[in-house]
């Protein structure tokens, strides 16, 4: 007969197990394959030679990391983060870049939130900056 400690101990490995791929299942999948053997391809391109096995499995890992960083983090991502910076359906989607499009994103509120007073004199209704004119010389541009 099954202790009913056993039986507690088997749940709550069940539930804790469960939230890493809650997170996860969040993050949209992509084929980060084709990406890393086009964007191989296009280094090619650029630089010459011929690629190798290797400069795509250099892409893969650095999607992997890209991607389990997101999963961890998915929580802290402003909504409104995750609908600009996430776009599954553009040509060559990438973990990297959507990693990076949150961090920009979190940078500059932190930035605005420094300097607060500061730039709330340039600060357009709609969220937008106008920098004041730079005068080169005698004439403004």
């Amino acid at each position: 007969m099954i202790s009913r400690l056993a039986i507690a101990a088997g749940m709550l490995v069940a539930v804790l197990g469960a939230f890493p791929h809650t997170a996860q299942a969040q993050v949209p999948t992509i084929n980060i394959q084709e990406t890393c053997k086009a964007a191989a391809g296009v280094m090619v391109n650029l630089m010459g030679g011929s690629t190798s096995q290797n400069d795509v499995q250099i892409c893969l890992e650095t999607e992997n990391k890209a991607r389990d960083q997101l999963a961890k983090d998915w929580a802290t991502f402003k909504p409104s983060d995750r609908e600009g910076c996430i776009q599954a359906n553009q040509y060559l989607p990438s973990y990297v870049e959507w990693l990076t499009c949150f961090e920009m994103n979190k940078v500059v509120r932190e930035a605005r939130q420094q300097q607060g007073r500061g730039i709330s004199g340039i600060t357009n209704p709609d969220g937008s900056v106008t920098l004041p004119r730079v005068r080169a010389g005698r004439f403004y541009y």
